[in-house]
């Protein structure tokens, strides 16, 4: 029953993405998350140009496409901790706007103090990425051996399920409650993170994934806190 209520949360999140707040956060998160991207693409071009030539036509070009290969697949890989730490920064336009159209009978959240709100974004991102550096073989092994996304898919869905729902419930109760709420019902809420750790691997798609998420969680804690 948890894993039906958990496709009903993202059934719900699809049919409000083109709400107005839903369309101002995607605007807004993703040309954050691009910019960023830009940012960090422009700085290791410079870093690259500085380097010393090597008198070996062959071996400048290879390193030029192999650090070109390997930006792209680092900022890839990391593309979850980005999104996801801009959306945070957004997080209660999403909640808000999920609270009012579905249950406007209950005490609506609190909106996250932005210092601890940032604070948290900020120790998750950093988790995520040491998380998906420690992965790199993983990802390396998936030329070869797909069934290592199992590992894949666990690591990053228990990552994004807890951040998520530690995020929403925090706008109702203290953290460590929200922790204790997310441990008694960590088969759904690691469901749910799965979910979005495979959605984040489609192209386009991974764009609304931290949206997708924040609005699914925002009714998964509705359901689960009701019945605590």
């Amino acid at each position: 029953m948890g894993h039906v209520a958990v496709l009903n949360a993202f059934s719900r999140a699809i049919e409000q993405l083109l709400d107005p707040p839903f369309r101002r956060v995607m605007l807004q998160s993703v040309g954050l998350t691009f910019l960023a991207y830009l940012v960090t693409g422009l700085a290791v071009s410079y870093g690259l140009h500085q380097l010393p030539h090597i008198p070996f036509p062959y071996v400048d070009a290879a390193i030029a496409v192999l650090s070109g290969v390997g930006l792209v697949l680092v900022m890839t890989l990391f593309f979850p901790a980005v999104a996801s730490l801009f959306v945070s920064l957004f997080l209660d336009d999403i909640a808000v706007a999920v609270e009012r159209r579905y249950y406007p009978e209950r005490p609506p959240g609190h909106v996250l103090s932005f210092g601890p709100a940032i604070l948290y974004a900020i120790r998750f991102t950093i988790l995520v990425l040491a998380a998906n550096l420690l992965l790199l073989p993983f990802y390396i092994l998936l030329w070869w051996f797909p069934v290592f996304y199992i590992v894949v898919f666990a690591v990053n869905g228990y990552l994004l399920g807890r951040e998520y729902f530690e995020l929403v419930a925090m706008r109702h109760m203290p953290p460590f409650e929200a922790r204790a709420l997310r441990r008694a019902n960590r088969g759904r809420i690691f469901f749910a993170g799965a979910i979005f750790s495979f959605l984040l691997t489609l192209p386009v798609l991974n764009l609304f994934v931290p949206i997708l998420a924040t609005a699914a969680m925002v009714h998964i804690f509705q359901e689960v806190s009701l019945v605590s």
